[in-house]
């Protein structure tokens, strides 16, 4: 009996630790989306080996893009708030509804737009080697996003 309780917490612990492992290994293997800092030029010149010329090109274009999303960001704010002050009155004017929302998707687009043509902006400025790690990293924060977060 003694010998069968001392088998089964071998393979308990045992069990443990190797799922434990695998856990580790696996949330190892890359940086969760989040850490990834692709508009830090600073960080961007660590991780692609940039140059100093190219690190401040791209410091330059980041500034750029941010006051520009920024800008964007306002827009669809003030379009989402004007849904929600409608959305309180009653009777509630829908075509006021449906401009507020269409206002909010065509800005939506826009920065959509916007962060591709800096993608893009960004990714001229690299050789080769350097793209292809970019583009990992770009693919890695579109399409590795649980959905639902932001």
């Amino acid at each position: 009996m003694k010998r069968l309780l001392l088998l089964v917490a071998v393979v308990i612990v045992g069990s443990a630790g190797v799922s434990f492992g695998v856990a580790r290994w696996v949330a190892a293997r890359r940086p969760p989306p989040a850490t990834m800092r692709l508009h830090d030029a600073a960080w961007l010149k660590g991780e692609l080996r940039l140059t100093d010329q190219q690190a401040r090109e791209i410091g330059d274009f980041d500034a750029q893009f941010r006051k520009q999303l920024d800008a964007l960001c306002a827009t669809h704010c003030a379009a989402r708030f004007a849904l929600g002050d409608e959305l309180m009155k009653s009777p509630v004017d829908t075509a006021k509804c449906v401009a507020s929302v269409e206002k909010m998707n065509a800005v939506q687009a826009e920065s959509e737009r916007l962060t591709l043509a800096h993608i893009l902006k960004v990714r001229s400025l690299l050789n080769d080697q350097q793209a292809r790690r970019y583009s990992q990293l770009i693919h890695d924060q579109v399409c590795d996003m649980p959905m639902g977060t932001p």
